[in-house]
């Protein structure tokens, strides 16, 4: 008798702990696949994309309508991306959210890049977690007799630290978008600070009074006509005249849309688009070049007003461009 007590004390003890056992399974599975769809709602903060996905078998590739993402070596080696289902998971969120941005950058600015963005993830890049790198391969020749420059491939390397901050990657992201303009690096800049701030809702970026802030270089010119393009430093960390120059041309960028209306730089694109003569310049579009296009959409002179915050510029007409063009890169018979 006391033996089959003991047994069945045993079994019932046995029987808790696999129960117990059964039950914290279920709990750990509950909270991750909570902390998934948590992660998801925080990187999909954008309206689902009905593109095509397509995720290699072992997951260190993956493909969309617009994007290729690929897991670079150092990545692979990381707890949270040794294994394909994990790498799997995140590449489908990843492609998702960038293709929901692709489609809202389009409404935004009323264009979309011709070629695939190639994006690299990466554990260190170059030497740091805090660059990411947008590169923008084009060939030059001639064509019907005109000079012309022609994208020929969009990349982006991203170390996942700052991938996995969204309102950073919304801002990289808006360079690889509107890098086939060869824009200004202040309007670039511009218009990423403008996504990071207005569209992700990112807190990095300050905007500033135009005129009670205005910066001059030692020649007396705006001080956003010196910088040559942003490095590892951001709106938060970078030093005290690279914060101003994020945040003013940031400023600048969402004026002109609040006084000349939400699809001011849809216009403005579509212009350049119909003109194509950002394709023939020898360099990237100087400011006197970018703001004839701003006038046209506006409808107004804008020289004045660029003028007044002492930028180096003059009023162009489109026969003063196209004289410019042809004397800079003649055409052939």
């Amino acid at each position: 008798m006391k033996n089959t007590i003991a047994a069945l004390l045993f079994l019932i003890v046995v029987a808790s702990l696999f129960g117990g056992c059964t039950a914290l399974q279920e709990a750990q599975q509950k909270r991750a696949s909570r902390l998934l769809e948590e992660r998801d709602a925080n990187t999909l903060m954008l309206a689902p994309s009905d593109a095509k996905i397509q995720i290699a078998p072992d997951a260190l590739f993956g493909e969309s309508n617009h994007y290729t993402l690929t897991f670079a070596e150092d990545l692979r080696g990381l707890e949270k991306f040794d294994q394909a289902a994990e790498r799997h998971t995140f590449a489908l969120s990843a492609l998702g959210y960038m293709e929901s941005l692709y489609d809202a950058m389009n409404d935004y600015f009323g264009f979309q890049p011709k070629h695939k963005i190639h994006v690299t993830l990466h554990d260190v890049y170059r030497g740091t977690r805090h660059a990411a790198t947008t590169g923008t391969r084009y060939r030059q020749g001639y064509q019907d007799g005109a000079y012309l420059k022609f994208i020929t491939e969009i990349t982006m390397d991203f170390p996942i630290a700052m991938y996995e901050q969204s309102d950073v990657r919304a801002h990289e992201l808006t360079h690889a978008f509107t890098n086939i303009y060869f824009l200004p690096t202040w309007f670039s800049e511009g218009l990423a600070g403008l996504i990071q701030a207005e569209y992700a809702k990112g807190d990095s970026h300050t905007k500033l009074n135009l005129r009670g802030n205005l910066k001059l270089n030692l020649d007396g010119v705006n001080a956003l006509e010196d910088w040559a393009g942003h490095t590892g430093d951001s709106p938060l960390t970078g030093n005290p005249l690279t914060r101003w120059r994020y945040n003013y041309s940031y400023s600048i960028v969402s004026k002109l849309r609040e006084d000349y209306g939400d699809d001011f730089y849809v216009r403005v694109f579509r212009l350049m688009a119909a003109d194509r003569l950002h394709q023939r310049l020898p360099g990237t579009m100087n400011n006197s070049f970018l703001v004839y296009y701003f006038s046209q959409a506006a409808g107004v002179d804008l020289v004045p007003f660029f003028q007044e915050l002492q930028f180096k510029l003059r009023k162009l007409e489109k026969s003063d461009i196209l004289q410019a063009i042809d004397e800079l890169n003649p055409r052939r018979n």
